[in-house]
């Protein structure tokens, strides 16, 4: 089976992602990274740079994410990356639901100009053979902005591109995160699309992923469901976790990404983005509910370090629902 991480901003960079493979024993196959969006006139910004750099993501497949509507910007975003970094694929995002993303006419914002987006694609892969350039474009898409019935639509105009997989995200953009998956489109996609498709939604357990009709075989692209279970790949792929075991793992890879963070910025920063991550992993502990607020107000790390070793105290479940919709 094959099983991506999805990129999600504020979590999945080079930290994040080097402790998860460690800890994931190579079951998950590729990783993406946050989107870059392109900056014509000042470049990248520093973080981005160094989330690309190959010395930051040695054993694993890593793919960049570009978001953006200019073909030409995409096109010199893209060249860039390829020719500095040597990465030989780089994914597009449409599914991005963030309103302020989509007001832009970007993301998932993008998919609700059909038109445009058709010439955005033919521009894109022209521009890249005339430059006779050798890396792969991928996607990754939402049914639509408000209808599913969008993606048959969307699904023709993809179906004209050499798109080297399509990662489907199985709702609409209206949907956020909010309402569940739209599993049941999945199988009628599989049946009108003759590329290479990726799976996106819902799947937080080994349960979930028996439940999803149309999907075996197909690669899994896990987003918060292996941020709230960093163990999710491993269980996908068979193996029994112990529990005692994984608490102890659990906490060196905590160790691992804070530490990380805390080398790369300031102690306040780097708490917060800790506390992103525990609003999701810390589901997987039960009764500990006061822990986690202590968490979540703590101010210094002193209070955020003792309010982690209460949490750990706790009895882990990594059978246990998810509390809230989250993919």
């Amino acid at each position: 089976m094959e099983i991506y991480l999805a990129p999600m901003e504020g979590i999945t960079g080079y930290v994040y992602r080097n402790a998860l493979h460690t800890l994931c024993k190579d079951t998950i196959t590729k990783y993406y990274t946050p989107f870059i969006a392109p900056r014509p006139k000042k470049g990248m910004h520093d973080r981005e740079r160094r989330d690309l750099l190959p010395e930051n993501h040695q054993g694993m497949h890593l793919v960049p994410q570009i978001l953006t509507n200019s073909f030409d910007d995409f096109t010199n975003l893209a060249t860039e990356i390829h020719e500095r970094y040597g990465y030989s694929e780089i994914n597009l995002n449409l599914g991005c639901p963030s309103r302020t993303v989509v007001s832009r006419g970007k993301g998932s914002g993008f998919l609700g100009a059909p038109k445009e987006l058709d010439h955005f694609l033919e521009q894109i892969f022209e521009k890249r053979d005339a430059r006779g350039q050798q890396y792969d474009i991928s996607v990754k898409t939402r049914l639509g902005m408000s209808d599913p019935e969008e993606i048959w639509n969307l699904l023709e105009i993809y179906q004209k591109y050499p798109i080297s997989e399509l990662s489907v995200h199985v709702r609409v953009q209206s949907d956020y995160y909010k309402k569940p998956a739209r599993m049941e489109y999945m199988p009628l996609i599989r049946e009108k699309y003759d590329g290479k498709l990726a799976y996106n939604g819902d799947i937080f357990s080994v349960e979930d992923y028996a439940k999803c009709m149309g999907i075996q075989e197909m690669p899994l692209m896990l987003g918060r469901g292996v941020i709230r279970n960093p163990f999710l790949s491993r269980m996908l792929q068979g193996e029994e976790v112990n529990k005692d075991a994984a608490k102890e793992q659990l906490q060196a890879f905590h160790r691992a990404v804070f530490e990380g963070y805390q080398a790369d910025m300031e102690i306040i920063p780097a708490m917060f983005h800790m506390k992103e991550l525990w609003a999701y992993m810390g589901d997987l502990f039960v009764d500990a509910d006061k822990a986690k607020k202590r968490l979540k107000k703590s101010k210094n790390r002193s209070e955020y370090e003792e309010a982690v070793r209460e949490i750990f105290r706790a009895e882990i479940d990594l059978d246990k629902k998810q509390s809230v919709f989250v993919s």
